[in-house]
């Protein structure tokens, strides 16, 4: 589904990331970790189309996309969330996820906003303004409109930022519950590292821009670089 090839992200002086290879198969379920800097979220941008990579090559189902924009990644099936929610905050939540439709070439069929709004629970805050709901309840409204676009590859930077332990657990429910029902790839960027961890089919670890460790979630915790490296002694207590 996702495959990147030597990925490199330069700015200035700064390697943001450095020749990343890293593939994510189609149905796959990745996490990635690593401490804050680690160029997580520039990974991000890299392969949605917001920035240009300095190096490398990003394909979606094999085809180059690197260079491409924002727009063409939502086209080809890939929408994403980001770490601060970006929703429209003078337009209702049904507004917003109608938009959302019209963006990603799908329509604007109510039954089907409807049917998103409900499926991350927020159905009863339909009406409400965006920017009036609170940080956690934009992070639902912002899975649904990336859900509108009918995405192959979701891609979700801390979706879970600032939840309680319980919250959280809920959140991957979810994720998983919406990969399974929509057919969806999913690639997960989180801090909650011991939920992640029982979540994710597979973890990659991203260090000062590099790609430290890739693998089952058990390999990945009993790994001595990522532990010396991020988790010390986070998830192998």
């Amino acid at each position: 589904m996702l495959s990147v090839e030597n990925l490199g992200m330069q700015f200035g002086g700064l390697k943001a990331l450095s020749e990343v290879t890293m593939k994510v198969e189609r149905g796959e379920f990745l996490g990635i970790i690593g401490p804050n800097g680690a160029g997580k979220t520039t990974f991000f941008h890299a392969v949605s189309g917001i920035y240009l990579p300095t190096s490398g090559k990003v394909r979606i189902d094999g085809a180059e996309f690197q260079g491409k924009s924002a727009d063409a990644f939502c086209k080809a099936g890939v929408a994403r969330t980001f770490q601060t929610p970006r929703v429209f905050s003078d337009m209702t939540v049904h507004d917003n996820v109608r938009f959302a439709f019209t963006f990603g070439n799908r329509g604007g069929d109510a039954s089907l906003i409807d049917e998103v709004i409900d499926e991350v629970h927020i159905g009863s805050l339909r009406q409400e303004l965006a920017g009036e709901l609170p940080p956690a309840r934009q992070r639902q409204l912002e899975i649904a409109m990336a859900l509108a676009t009918a995405p192959r590859l979701l891609l979700l930077d801390e979706v879970a930022a600032g939840l309680t332990e319980g919250e959280v657990d809920e959140v991957a429910r979810l994720i998983l519950r919406l990969r399974d029902q929509y057919q969806l790839t999913v690639v997960w960027i989180e801090h909650a590292v011991r939920t992640l961890m029982r979540t994710v089919d597979r973890v990659a670890v991203l260090h000062f821009g590099q790609l430290l460790a890739d693998g089952a979630p058990a390999e990945v915790t009993a790994d001595p670089k990522v532990i010396s490296a991020y988790l010390g002694d986070e998830v192998t207590q």
